[in-house]
């Protein structure tokens, strides 16, 4: 992955902000004690953690920063958002080829409550119904396929122990 690392004269003196390309819709750098040490990005089907931010910020609505906020109270991190830098001149930026981390799963593994499986989710809502095909049927449907699918083997047979489905539901972890 590639990122800008940017340094500003400012008021406050030399301050290096790392940025994504403007195109970057639903991804974040993320400082840890000032240094670029982690990609967010919740369009990465694969990453456990980034499936379960998606579903964290389609659900409740947080913003990144507050479950940011949410990680440094619980693990006294010092994890923060590069700063965006309004009034300064650019003296030096470049381009950083770097394998950026998701951020810790057991830093947010409490969110997982929210990603519910349908049938506990909507439980009077039968499979077949147009209700999964649009609204928040279809959300709920997509928040829990792609965390269930981010799941490694062994966590699927996991879950599926702790939230088994209903007869309606009996084919959907097949």
């Amino acid at each position: 992955m590639k990122y800008r690392l940017n340094t500003y004269l400012t008021l406050k003196g030399r301050i290096q902000a790392a940025s994504l390309p403007d195109a970057a819709y639903g991804e974040w750098i993320v400082n840890e004690n000032n240094e670029p040490k982690y990609h967010v990005n919740i369009f990465n089907y694969e990453s456990k953690s980034d499936c379960l931010i998606f579903a964290i910020m389609n659900e409740s609505k947080p913003e990144i920063k507050d479950i940011l906020i949410d990680i440094n109270n619980r693990f006294k991190c010092d994890l923060t958002l590069p700063l965006k830098i309004n009034l300064g001149i650019k003296i030096n930026s470049k381009l950083i080829d770097s394998e950026l981390n998701p951020l810790p799963f057991e830093w947010i593994d409490h969110y997982t409550k929210m990603v519910e499986p349908p049938w506990e989710k909507h439980p009077h809502k039968d499979p077949k119904d147009m209700f999964w095909r649009m609204g928040k049927g279809e959300d709920t449907l997509l928040r829990f396929s792609r965390y269930y699918n981010a799941l490694d083997s062994t966590e699927k047979k996991e879950f599926e122990k702790t939230h088994s489905p209903t007869n309606e539901w009996s084919n959907y972890y097949k």
